[in-house]
């Protein structure tokens, strides 16, 4: 999507290259990308729409090809794990699993399911106890 929102940074390399901001979008909207989308809805649903979209290719794959990561395993926390996407197939794969998504409060604020546990949070403050953490790498806008 080209959204002026998301190509400004680009015109911001060379300054963000200059500064200790964290990143370009810092740099060119004055606040990190998870301040911005926590204010704006539209921005939080397109970039959760990304996520999820990214997060059915892998965990139809995960799914699939390693069943044997969770034998053993009776909880997992998707860490930063956004709707719950890829938490939701494991779920559904594996219903012996109690598993939670840990992601930012207006990210998870409003979602529910019958076989998945949301936990509004910070990743960088404090998890849930677990036996397994799940964390997609995804890079920082």
């Amino acid at each position: 999507m080209l959204d002026p929102l998301l190509t400004k940074p680009w015109r911001y390399v060379s300054a963000w290259f200059q500064n200790d901001d964290p990143t370009p979008f810092h740099t060119a909207h004055e606040r990190p990308l998870w301040d911005y989308a926590s204010q704006e809805p539209q921005l939080n649903n397109f970039f959760n729409e990304a996520m999820a979209s990214d997060g059915r290719l892998i965990s139809t794959v995960l799914v699939k090809e390693s069943k044997d990561i969770f034998e053993g395993l009776n909880s997992l926390v998707d860490v930063g794990g956004g709707t719950g996407t890829v938490a939701k197939a494991i779920a559904n794969a594996f219903p012996h699993l109690n598993c939670t998504v840990l992601d930012l409060p207006h990210v998870v604020s409003r979602l529910g399911s019958n076989n998945l546990n949301y936990l509004a949070g910070d990743m960088f403050d404090r998890h849930p106890p677990r036996r397994c953490n799940f964390t997609q790498v995804t890079k920082n806008a």
